[in-house]
């Protein structure tokens, strides 16, 4: 027997600090500008740039250094994006350390919006630091989630990147639930498990929701019962969902993110399944323009990770300058 459940991630998802829901639209909402000679497209995704998640995690960090009483440290750096992180220091003075044990006793530790193991988090203020939990809240619900399953007698399994710091956190909650979670990267993980009784399944929240899919329903043959809750996050859909519409429409796509970021390189690999060709850049600096030659509509998505105002010192150089490489 297969059970689905996607109710509390979307219930969370429409509570005040996120965003509208807009799932039911039947096109994907953009943003069109011309090159300045008019013979050139560009059209920005609606969801490109910063998530709700990212937002507040910023948001605390910054709230935080007003209070000038003490330093303010991140757990790892608070998002895959070197500018953000950058402008964070020089303008706000706040800096990450790799692990909570080097901030020093009195010091504020935001945890970013992937999360950390819950053990980090008292031992930090079992140190004498002030934590300010920046963990997306969506995140958190995988948490929970997955210590239900647990608790519910369920062998867990998390679809995901088993490396991402969002699947260590939430293993390390299962574990200290008293369960045991694994991680599927892969049908071909879920292929080589051996016969289970119960399988609880929770997803990586960035993940793509077909790959997801496939993975899940390889544990079917496996189980004599599967329960799946759907924890991708209702934004990262919506960001499939452009990049998919980009796919349709664009003779050449870019997607605005760090390489280090999980989202942008999906986003990636979505805008880049029909074959258009798609290239990943973190700035200007990286964009060669002999890929437009020829092109008339480019199209262009960000990672969540990524600022607003890179995206648009892109397309104000894309205006600029494909009158020259049309």
């Amino acid at each position: 027997m297969t059970k689905t459940d996607d109710g509390p991630a979307r219930a969370q998802a429409t509570s005040k600090a996120a965003p509208r829901n807009r799932s039911t639209r039947e096109v994907p909402i953009s943003e069109v500008f011309h090159s300045a000679d008019g013979s050139v497209v560009i059209e920005v995704a609606e969801s490109a740039g910063y998530c709700w998640g990212v937002e507040r995690a910023i948001d605390l960090a910054v709230e935080a250094s007003a209070d000038d009483s003490r330093p303010v440290f991140t757990h790892g750096e608070l998002i895959h994006n070197s500018y953000t992180v950058g402008k964070l220091a020089q303008e706000h003075g706040i800096t990450h350390v790799d692990d909570h044990t080097a901030a020093p006793e009195g010091s504020a530790l935001v945890i970013r919006a992937h999360g950390v193991p819950p053990a980090v988090k008292r031992e930090a203020k079992d140190a004498g630091l002030q934590v300010i939990d920046g963990t997306c809240p969506l995140v958190d619900i995988i948490h929970r989630k997955a210590v239900g399953l647990a608790k519910e007698g369920y062998d867990v399994f998390i679809v995901g990147q088993a490396e991402h710091p969002e699947i260590i956190g939430i293993m390390a909650s299962v574990a200290e639930a008293g369960g045991n979670a694994r991680v599927l990267e892969s049908v071909a993980d879920a292929e080589a498990l051996p016969p289970l009784k119960k399988a609880g399944v929770v997803i990586q929240s960035t993940l793509i929701a077909k790959k997801a899919g496939l993975i899940a329903a390889a544990l079917v043959p496996k189980s004599r019962e599967v329960k799946v809750v759907n924890t991708i996050c209702h934004v990262t859909t919506e960001r499939q969902e452009e990049a998919d519409h980009l796919a349709e429409t664009a003779d050449v796509i870019l997607v605005v993110g760090s390489q280090h970021s999980s989202n942008s390189r999906k986003l990636k690999e979505v805008c880049g399944a029909g074959g258009v060709p798609t290239y990943q850049v973190e700035g200007v600096e990286d964009i060669d323009l002999g890929w437009f030659a020829g092109k008339k509509h480019v199209g262009i998505h960000a990672g969540a990770s990524t600022p607003r105002e890179i995206i648009q010192v892109i397309v104000a150089h894309l205006r600029e300058r494909l009158v020259q490489a049309a």
